[in-house]
């Protein structure tokens, strides 16, 4: 072999080696490019974070107890009446506490707001126990005093009048009647036949109804009478102490009732506007623990439990013989079909559940609680 191919063959066999070797450092020890884009499919397989939830979904929003809290739309935010009469307003998460009023407003018994939340009538109760009622426009900031022998009021639907139930000492006769929110200018609906009533105006309609308030001893009458003329009309009378709530439309009135007379367990159905097609929803709790959704489809309430065996219902509820320790739930009003909106695992306290109400966007339910008289939010 020539001195010249035996150059060339050695040159050969170095370049291979080269190479080799300079493969192996790249797959051994050469660092990968970290300035690479990522595509677009594994940018997909990529899972998104999740967002931690709120732990806390029951918390108290106020520090004392109150009085007839309300939601106030136009605010986001809820005003209430505090033991000793002074008004607050705070954020629905319990912050930015503000002083409405801080006049103390002795042996207030009880406050129900107008329906646009700037006009309230405050009830009184004497050392005999008599009631005394006062119209309070927050505009002009002035209280009128409604005339004596009143002893229930609601409010008409738009909230310029109110009715009342009056008893005239004279005659002796008790009446339903409508008039301005200062008592004047007032009209006769239709006679009582019972000392004790509860009235509510039908939503959407000309009628008030008016019913005996409950008592397990007594069949309750269910009646309405139109606002503007004709008679009283009895649409339900065939259950022992009940009560009844309205639908947003006026089409169908959730019922509470005795399973029986002197009953012990409670029952709430729910039927249409003229008393028909009651149907039971098997929910052994009370009217006072419930609130319909805006659409008419939902009702949330609270569950009683801790009910002593013997009880009658609801008369030693009523009266304040024992308290209950509820669980919160919804029930779909077509189907029936009841689901928890509150697991027991983040019940921590006792809960006594009355004046349910939700906000604008249904995000949360409100309630009083009864064993400790404080305003509660549940996240829903």
């Amino acid at each position: 072999m020539s001195i010249v191919k035996k150059i060339f063959l050695l040159s050969s066999i170095i370049l291979v080696l080269a190479l080799l070797l300079w493969g192996v450092y790249n797959l051994s020890f050469k660092k990968p490019d970290t300035t690479a884009k990522t595509t677009p499919e594994k940018t997909a397989e990529i899972p998104a974070p999740t967002v931690p939830k709120d732990e806390v979904k029951i918390k108290a929003l106020s520090d004392e107890a109150v009085i007839a809290p309300v939601y106030i739309p136009t605010d986001n935010a809820i005003e209430y009446y505090s033991k000793t009469g002074q008004t607050y307003k705070i954020d629905t998460d319990g912050a930015n506490k503000i002083t409405i009023s801080s006049k103390e407003l002795p042996g207030l018994a009880g406050v129900l707001w107008s329906p646009d939340q700037t006009k309230v009538i405050t009830k009184f109760t004497g050392a005999d126990g008599s009631a005394q009622f006062y119209y309070y426009d927050y505009s002009t900031q002035k209280a009128v005093p409604i005339k004596k022998n009143v002893d229930e009021i609601a409010w008409q639907a738009t909230g310029n009048k109110i009715f009342y139930k009056f008893y005239d000492p004279k005659t002796k006769k008790r009446t339903l009647n409508v008039s301005n929110p200062d008592g004047s200018g007032w009209t006769k609906l239709a006679d009582i036949d019972y000392r004790n009533i509860s009235i509510a105006q039908i939503p959407k309609s000309g009628l008030v109804s008016f019913w005996n308030s409950a008592d397990s001893y007594s069949q309750t009458i269910f009646e309405t009478v139109p606002l503007i003329s004709g008679e009283k009309k009895a649409i339900y009378k065939e259950k022992f102490g009940a009560d009844y709530m309205w639908s947003p439309d006026g089409n169908l009135v959730l019922v509470s009732s005795a399973d029986q007379r002197a009953g012990t367990k409670m029952q709430l159905a729910v039927m249409n506007y003229n008393g028909g097609e009651y149907r039971n929803l098997d929910i052994p709790t009370f009217v006072s623990k419930c609130v319909w959704s805006r659409d008419g489809k939902t009702i949330y309430y609270s569950l009683p439990g801790n009910i002593p065996a013997s009880a009658i219902l609801p008369n030693e509820y009523m009266e304040g013989k024992f308290k209950t320790t509820d669980t919160f739930w919804k029930v779909n009003v077509a189907d029936g079909k009841k689901t928890r909106i509150l697991e027991t695992t983040d019940i921590k306290d006792s809960y006594d559940a009355t004046g349910l109400f939700l906000n604008l966007d249904e995000s949360f339910l409100f309630f009083t609680n009864k064993a400790d008289g404080k305003l509660y939010r549940i996240a829903l």
